[in-house]
């Protein structure tokens, strides 16, 4: 078949590379800029469609009419694509005889929209679920053609989510392709039901800052959801920032009083760090920080006595008397110079 990619990521670079090996026809390639935790830029997928023999560009706008030119003239039949930026409107979907086919990794009609793998550590879910389904301009909507579920444990991290996506989603891409051409591949209506799509919104770095008070099971799938290749949970002490890469929950075995981000335990054979949450303790085992880099944890925190977590009044309080010691240094000079 005829086939046009439009998107980002290893994953759709991947997949164009596996269609082409197919003996599929890539006839045009269309990308916009990368995220930074992306393997894959602009660039990488310039120099794929030059070696492909097939036209290039780069906008967020696939709605622009010298794009559906472009389309029209390539004569695609079916199009891949994996986490465009913006909303594709209907006379670009018009364009393909098989229609555009996103992959999406959430268990649709469930999970739509953004960082839904993310979402999915967060709310305690089994699974994730990668769908390719066949585009329309409600987000994540459209008739479901192929799924697969990965399971989620209390061990998994967003990176072993994105090591699953990675190996299957060129594949299922090929099973997609293959079978429409074949006439094999039947697609099917999502469920309909309001009640059963759940709407994902971008998270940004800074939602990965830690509350201490919150228990030690959520602040453990935080960290989970936010590890490489995203910027991983964080906390501080005092203002250096830590950001927590790997850790666990567990319960005290004993009776306790004490304030949420207070050290516990250090464990230095394990290498492991006990910080008290609202409900448990949280169990650090790879951390690091902006000073002393990526190293065991109970070489960066070396006392109980030390607390996580920025003391914000404090902070301000010091900031408040910096000030007023540069106002008076500023007064002197003024009374030097006059």
């Amino acid at each position: 078949m005829k086939v046009a990619a439009f998107g980002r990521t290893e994953w759709l670079y991947d997949s164009i590379g596996a269609a082409a090996a197919r003996g599929h026809r890539i006839v045009l390639i269309g990308t916009c800029p990368a995220a930074p935790e992306y393997k894959v830029r602009e660039d990488d997928f310039a120099r794929l469609a030059k070696g492909l023999g097939c036209p290039y560009f780069c906008d967020p706008n696939l709605n622009r009419p010298q794009y559906i030119r472009m389309v029209a003239d390539s004569r695609a039949e079916v199009a891949m694509s994996v986490n465009w930026l913006t909303l594709i409107g209907p006379e670009m979907l018009a364009q393909f005889k098989y229609g555009m086919i996103n992959a999406h990794a959430g268990d649709l009609p469930r999970f739509r929209g953004n960082a839904a793998p993310n979402w999915a550590i967060l709310a305690g879910e089994k699974k994730v679920v990668l769908t390719l389904h066949q585009m329309v301009t409600e987000l994540d909507g459209g008739p479901i053609l192929l799924q697969r579920e990965f399971p989620l444990t209390p061990q998994t991290y967003i990176g072993d989510v994105y090591r699953f996506l990675e190996k299957n989603i060129p594949e299922m891409f090929l099973e997609a392709l293959d079978g429409l051409a074949a006439g094999s591949l039947f697609p099917r209506e999502q469920v309909s039901d309001p009640a059963l799509s759940l709407r994902c919104l971008p998270r940004l770095p800074r939602d990965g800052e830690i509350d201490w008070t919150q228990p030690a099971e959520e602040i453990a799938r935080l960290v989970r959801a936010s590890a490489r290749p995203f910027a991983g949970a964080y906390s501080f002490i005092g203002t250096q920032k830590i950001i927590i890469w790997r850790a666990y929950p567990e319960k005290l075995p004993y009776p306790h009083l004490g304030v949420p981000g207070q050290v516990v335990e250090i464990r230095p054979q394990a290498g492991e760090v006990v910080i008290l949450t609202g409900d448990g303790v949280l169990v650090i085992v790879e951390a690091e920080t902006s000073a002393q880099g990526c190293r065991p944890v109970a070489e960066v925190v070396k006392s109980t006595r030390t607390r996580l977590g920025m003391d914000m009044a404090q902070e301000l309080m010091l900031l408040a008397d910096r000030l007023a010691q540069l106002e008076e240094q500023i007064r002197e000079s003024k009374k030097g110079r006059s």
